[in-house]
C-alpha cells in the first residue's frame, strides 16, 4: 500500500490509518490486518451450533437458523443471544424438537385424584377431553361462562397447558348444554 494521497477529480484523500500503520519496513499484507484492537474471542454460547452468523448489507450482525433459515438480530451490545435460545426450543424444523403427538407421557397420579395412587399411566393431550373437563368444572363449581375469558384463567392455562386452545363463553355454553344432554 502506498502512503501517497490519491486524487479523484481534483480532490485529495489522505492515507488511511491502516495504510499508515502498514507502510513501515516489513509490513504485512492488507489481508492479514485486523481492523480492531482486540483479538477475536471464541463464541461461548451453545446457540452457535444451531445458527450461522452473517453480516448483512447495513453491517448489522444477524444469525441465520441452520434448520428453518430464519434470520435474527444478534448484535453483541443490542440484542444478545436470548432470542436465539428461545428459537432453538420452538423451531419446528429442529430435529431435537420433533415430538410425536401419538406418543403419550408417563404420569403418576396424585392422592385423591381419579385413577388411584401410585399407578403409572400414560397421558396425551386431547383438546376435546380438556374442553369436557372445563365444562364439568364450570358446572361443579357453579362458575359463570365468562370465567373462561378472564385474564387470570388465560394466564393459568398458558402455564399449565400451553397447547390448550381456550374456547369462548358461547362455546362453553354449548359444551355445558351438551354435557347436560349426555
Amino acid at each position: 500500500m502506498s502512503t501517497e494521497p490519491t486524487s479523484i477529480k481534483g480532490s485529495v484523500t489522505p492515507p488511511t490509518s491502516i495504510d499508515s500503520e502498514n507502510s513501515g519496513v516489513g509490513a504485512s499484507s492488507q489481508a492479514n490486518v485486523t481492523t480492531g484492537k482486540r483479538k477475536a474471542t471464541p463464541q461461548r454460547s451453545e446457540v452457535w451450533s444451531h445458527f450461522t452468523k452473517i453480516i448483512n448489507s447495513e453491517c448489522a450482525s444477524k444469525a441465520k437458523c441452520n434448520y428453518c433459515q430464519k434470520e435474527f438480530c444478534c448484535d453483541v451490545k443490542k440484542n444478545g443471544t436470548g432470542s436465539l435460545k428461545y428459537h432453538i426450543g420452538s423451531c419446528k424444523k429442529n430435529p431435537s424438537n420433533v415430538v410425536d403427538p401419538s406418543q403419550g407421557q408417563l404420569v403418576l397420579p396424585r392422592k385423591g385424584v381419579e385413577g388411584g395412587e401410585g399407578h403409572f399411566s400414560t397421558w396425551r393431550f386431547d383438546q376435546k377431553a380438556c374442553r369436557k373437563g372445563l365444562a364439568q368444572m364450570i358446572v361443579i363449581d357453579e362458575l359463570p361462562f365468562k370465567f373462561v375469558e378472564s385474564e387470570g384463567f388465560k394466564k393459568f392455562m398458558f402455564v399449565a397447558c400451553p397447547r390448550f386452545h381456550i374456547p369462548s363463553r358461547t362455546t362453553m355454553t354449548r359444551d355445558v348444554y351438551q354435557l347436560y344432554l349426555d
